[in-house]
């Protein structure tokens, strides 16, 4: 009978030593996941804190970046604003030079435009005086020599006049010959016939000058075609 005893007390002492053991693990357990929950906020809290200083370091750097950028692009805005300037204020030199230019040579082109008119205008007037002026000298020496023409076949007119007069004198009195000679052969015989053709002819030559409006008798008695001579009026 004792023996079961010990063998209870020793079953309730290892029980109670496992009891042990268990609350032991169990308190070792807690701590250990106190311990790991503690390092685990731990941890975390140094990553928050880490990631709160990487975020306000990134922060920082992007300010920077951006404020260092804003300043490249002021000093670009600057740099181009001058430079747009240059080339405004140039753009309006050079425009204004060639405005310059082109008045100046507008005003060269009127000027020589003028002198050129003026020139012709002159050259013109020169030129029409110069015709007007051999116009004159032609319209003088065609009158002189129309003139001359005129006299000319005046003095023509005249000595074709003379001449005619002058045959017809002869062939008058070489038709008073042959009259006389005819009136002697036939004795008188034809003298009646033509004496009233002869009496107005020799009423002219007893004046002197031949009577221009009867013409002159060829042989048979027939009148001749004298032409007279007419100077152009």
């Amino acid at each position: 009978m004792p023996a079961e005893p010990s063998k209870t007390a020793r079953a309730a002492a290892a029980a109670e030593q496992v009891a042990a053991i268990v609350g032991a693990a169990e308190e070792a357990a807690q701590r250990m996941v106190a311990e790991a929950e503690e390092r685990l906020r731990d941890r975390i809290a140094e990553g928050d804190r880490a990631a709160d200083n990487r975020v306000s370091a990134a922060e920082e750097e992007a300010a920077e970046i951006i404020a260092s950028a804003r300043k490249e692009a002021e000093k670009a805005i600057a740099d181009a604003t001058g430079a747009a300037r240059s080339m405004v204020a140039d753009a309006q030199r050079d425009a204004a030079k060639v405005r310059v230019e082109a008045k100046t040579s507008a005003d060269r082109t009127v000027s020589e435009a003028n002198a050129n008119a003026a020139k012709h205008r002159r050259d013109s007037e020169e030129q029409a005086r110069e015709l007007l002026r051999h116009a004159r000298i032609t319209a003088s020496e065609l009158n002189t020599e129309g003139m001359e023409l005129v006299g000319n076949l005046r003095d023509m007119g005249s000595s074709l006049r003379s001449n005619a007069e002058r045959l017809l004198r002869d062939v008058q009195m070489i038709h008073s010959r042959m009259m006389a000679e005819l009136d002697r052969v036939d004795g008188g015989a034809g003298r009646d016939s033509t004496m009233a053709a002869r009496t107005p002819r020799a009423s002219a030559e007893g004046s002197g000058r031949p009577d221009r409006s009867l013409p002159p008798l060829s042989d048979e008695g027939e009148a001749l075609d004298v032409p007279e001579f007419l100077p152009p009026s």
